[in-house]
Parts: C-alpha cells; structure tokens; sequence
C-alpha cells in the first residue's frame, strides 16, 4: 500500500503575490497587499484534509456568523507552497489560507489551514 492511496481528496492552489503599499501623506508604510491569480498554479492537485484536535470558534454575529478556525492538509512530497496561498477544496469549494509547510520525513507535506471570514494575510 503506497502512499498515494492516503491522498484521496484534491484542491486547488493559487500563489499569494505580495505588492508592496505606496505610502501617503508622507508616512513610510512597509505594510504589503497579497492577492491571488484568477487561475490555480496547481489545479486538481491531490491532496488529503483533516482536522486539527482543537474545536473552531464560532461568533455568533448579525448580519452574518463568523468561523475562525483552523484544519490541515497533507499534500505529496515536492508540491511548492508557502505561506499565505489560497488553497482551494475541490469537495466544496471552502477557501483556506496556508501557514508554513512541514515536510514529514520526507513522504508528504503537511500544512495548517487557517480560515476566517474572509481572505487576510497572516
């Protein structure tokens, strides 16, 4: 049984492009903007999602509920992420923002999933 058969689910991911803010008024702002291509740099990549031990936080709000929390995927090895991709689940279409990968002895690569609201930087 090879590894292959541990990555049963498949995603999309879309590299973050980081541009730099212009400052105004005359203040240095060394704050950067991330946003993503409208194409995947990887589409229909394998990939397998699981859930972390700790429970998501839920904030009940008007006009609409807020979920924060965070999961992970496994990917196989030699995939090039890095933190602040969207990624992409192709089971129902959730978009999730990356931490650091993990390289797990070399068979896959493990990364945190954060998910908020919406999009932010991390």
């Amino acid at each position: 049984m090879g590894i292959g058969l541990f990555f049963r689910h498949t995603c999309n991911v879309f590299s973050s492009i980081s541009t730099p803010i212009p400052p105004s008024y005359g203040l240095k702002i060394s704050d950067t903007s991330i946003s993503y291509n409208d194409s995947p740099e990887m589409n229909n990549c394998p990939c397998f999602f699981g859930s972390s031990n700790t429970a998501p936080k839920i904030t009940f709000s008007e006009p609409i509920n807020t979920y924060d929390g965070h999961d992970e995927v496994s990917l196989p090895v030699g995939t090039n992420i890095k933190k602040g991709d969207k990624i992409v689940d192709l089971r129902n279409n959730i978009e999730y923002t990356a931490g650091f990968p993990e390289d797990i002895r070399g068979k896959y690569i493990s990364v945190p999933l954060y998910r908020k609201a919406e999009q932010e930087r991390l």
